[in-house]
């Protein structure tokens, strides 16, 4: 069989049969309300009649989805057709698809069936979902797409999807002590927020009016007694409390990312990433590194102190919600040492090395800029302190606050460089929490030299290299001269590498 013949042979499927179970779960969910009525009613007419009036419409959707839903891969496409009254076909092209992802609850888990969710380049979040299939037409899916479209089309005489399949080769995987670290390390003091808006949402939907005014009471009631107390106590009660939602907040983010990411599992399957975790819900998604845009080597103040850090990934048209961020699809590994992630760097992209002693740092007005940048908010608390404690008592932000900012200012100037190179870019910025950027040349979309009303006086400028990605790469405080020097070169290199022409230049 011919190239061209085996990369338009075609692969067709419909849902799984336990498609119809799910979608009859899901519709009971919905009549809860009705279904609970028409049982305490005894089951009486008007109860009937409300199940019936909301019930068999929700029904005859499912089983109508369940009957019409069809996909296919053919002539380079992913087509995807259903509806009965309103027929619909959407036709993906397979070299647009970004990611296949894969998630199955626990009981899916155990039937062998999950969801797919295809996105493409286009953004705008899931362009198809094909839920429910099993596992193993997924795979099929997943083959054909990765090794059926440009980068990965047969180069002999045997079709791909007749071929034996790929083995995964690890790369990295994840006990549940690291997953642990990776908590504990992470920005925890955020998890507090999210678990106190999780229990005021699950109060106000679930809780009874009396339950709800009894809180309030109980939380009036311990803040006049800890009102009542003297002043010492009443400091030291609170230092005590703060300290001890902190550890708790540190405490459930431990727990959330052994549960989000277990059993983490990074492999490469031919030309495609793929990563697998989760304890309640298992994800399960393939990445060709082709379509990566930005890949960033993230440490926060407490992974830098032990020597960890986490891998993220910016794919083309790809925007994570925050729901997504939290079930962890912008990271690729959630925990590792930096030089084995420099390593994964030059596996994912040839030639993509650091050379640590090449590196250009920027200018050293960057510090009198930061300072200047930092001090707007300390004139005002000056400025109140004085008319709070006149002179000469209310300057203490003043003396406290300028040696903080300076000192501030000059670790974040020592933090900061960038590293220019033939085919990849490399920025590095943070002092406390640090960051290592590393940006394909061939996929730098457009180049910006900006500047503000700082660099104006300073005669300083931040040049942005912006990808397809959702996050551009900025290095701030470089001469006027070298920035634009820096982006006429940058687009030369675009040009060079892509044949096309960098916007900006």
């Amino acid at each position: 069989m011919s190239t061209e013949a085996a990369y338009r042979l075609p692969l067709a499927g419909r849902l799984h049969p336990w498609t119809l179970v799910f979608g009859l779960f899901a519709v009971a969910r919905q009549m809860l309300i009705p279904l609970l009525y028409w049982v305490v009613s005894g089951f009486s007419v008007f109860g009937t009649l409300l199940v019936l009036m909301f019930g068999i419409p929700s029904l005859l959707l499912v089983v109508a989805r369940y009957w019409t839903f069809r996909y296919r891969v053919e002539e380079g496409e992913l087509i995807v057709e259903q509806g009965i009254l309103r027929h619909q076909e959407r036709h993906i092209p397979l070299a647009n698809i970004q990611e296949i992802r894969l998630e199955q609850n626990l009981i899916q888990r155990q039937l062998g069936i999950a969801r797919a969710d295809i996105e493409t380049s286009t953004g705008g979040g899931v362009e198809a979902s094909l839920a429910l299939l099993s596992v193993h037409d997924i795979a099929r899916l997943r083959r054909c797409v990765f090794e059926h479209r440009g980068e990965g089309a047969p180069d002999g005489g045997t079709p791909r999807s007749e071929a034996p399949a790929v083995a995964e080769v690890p790369l990295v995987r994840l006990g549940w002590p690291e997953l642990l670290i990776a908590g504990l390390t992470s920005n925890g003091i955020f998890t507090l927020f999210l678990i106190l808006g999780a229990l005021l949402r699950f109060a106000e939907e679930w809780l009874p009016e009396a339950g709800r005014r009894a809180l309030l009471r109980g939380i009036e009631a311990t803040v006049r007694a800890l009102g009542g107390q003297s002043t010492a106590m009443m400091l030291a009660t609170l230092f005590l409390s703060i300290t001890f939602l902190v550890l708790l907040s540190v405490a459930a983010s431990g727990v959330m990312a052994v549960v989000r990411f277990y059993d983490f599992q990074l492999t490469e399957q031919g030309t495609a990433l793929r990563r697998t975790y989760g304890l309640l819900t298992r994800h399960i998604s393939s990445l060709s590194p082709a379509r990566i845009q930005l890949l960033a080597i993230e440490q926060t103040p407490l992974r830098r102190l032990f020597g960890w850090a986490s891998l993220r990934v910016d794919v083309a048209g790809v925007a994570y919600e925050r729901q997504e961020e939290q079930q962890g699809r912008g990271v690729l590994v959630p925990l590792i040492r930096p030089a084995a992630a420099e390593a994964l760097l030059a596996r994912f992209m040839p030639g993509c090395v650091m050379a640590p002693g090449a590196w250009r740092k920027v200018s050293p007005l960057a510090v009198r800029r930061g300072i200047l940048r930092r001090s707007v908010w300390l004139v005002g608390l000056t400025a109140a302190a004085l008319w709070w404690w006149s002179w000469p008592y209310g300057l203490w932000p003043l003396l406290v606050g300028l040696p903080v900012i300076g000192l501030v200012s000059w670790l974040d100037y020592r933090a900061r460089a960038y590293l220019p190179g033939a085919r990849y870019w490399f920025v590095r910025q943070g002092w406390a929490g640090h960051a290592v950027y590393a940006v394909p040349v061939n996929n730098i979309q457009a180049v910006v030299v900006a500047q503000t009303p700082f660099d104006l006086r300073l005669g300083l400028a931040t040049l942005i290299l912006d990808t397809a990605g959702q996050t551009p790469v900025i290095i701030r405080d470089l001469p006027v001269a070298e920035a634009c020097a820096l982006g006429q070169q940058v687009a030369r290199q675009v040009e060079g590498t892509s044949g096309r022409q960098a916007a900006g230049f």
